[in-house]
């Protein structure tokens, strides 16, 4: 999977693709409609957000669109705070009906944005990644999601879990 920017393009096909989704009964058009405006207004850091395509390599539909917002707590650091990532209609369909291709679509779309939004934290400088969980399966998912970063050896950073947020951080070298 891919973690970039979204261009016209992209998001011409994606809003199309997801479109189509919820014309087959997958999700709500109105929703749809106002998170491609959002991605549309944030195809770059505009007001300390920004927005982020998961893409699987074979379309130009996302999988997933990330959420970013930059902060900097003070003037020496910054943290990039992983807001929530929306899956494509039919891959929400799928994980709430249990099935497994859409679960780990998933689980390799958040992996996707983790290790991507790693680009992000060295262009603005930041040694913490925050990812909100706003529900009580989210949570869940980012406790396995915890799990699962532990054991790639590749990654060069910590992560744990405090309250509704997964935390990783870098030493600064």
């Amino acid at each position: 999977m891919d973690f970039c920017l979204f261009t016209p393009e992209t998001l011409k096909a994606t809003r199309t693709g997801w479109t189509k989704d919820a014309a087959s009964g997958a999700g709500f058009l109105p929703d749809i409609d106002q998170r491609m405006d959002w991605v549309e207004n944030h195809m770059r850091l505009e007001d300390n957000s920004v927005a982020y395509g998961v893409f699987d390599g074979k379309t130009r539909i996302a999988v997933g669109i990330c959420e970013l917002v930059i902060t900097k707590p003070d003037p020496k650091k910054a943290w990039v705070k992983f807001i929530r990532l929306h899956f494509r209609p039919k891959i929400d369909n799928q994980i709430f009906d249990n099935v497994m291709e859409g679960i780990h679509t998933a689980i390799n779309a958040y992996i996707t944005c983790v290790i991507g939004v790693l680009n992000v934290k060295n262009e603005h400088n930041a040694s913490i990644i925050k990812v909100y969980g706003r529900t009580p399966e989210q949570i869940r998912f980012l406790t396995m999601l915890d799990s699962a970063l532990k054991e790639k050896k590749e990654a060069s950073f910590k992560s744990s879990i405090e309250g509704r947020w997964l935390v990783l951080k870098w030493s600064k070298s």
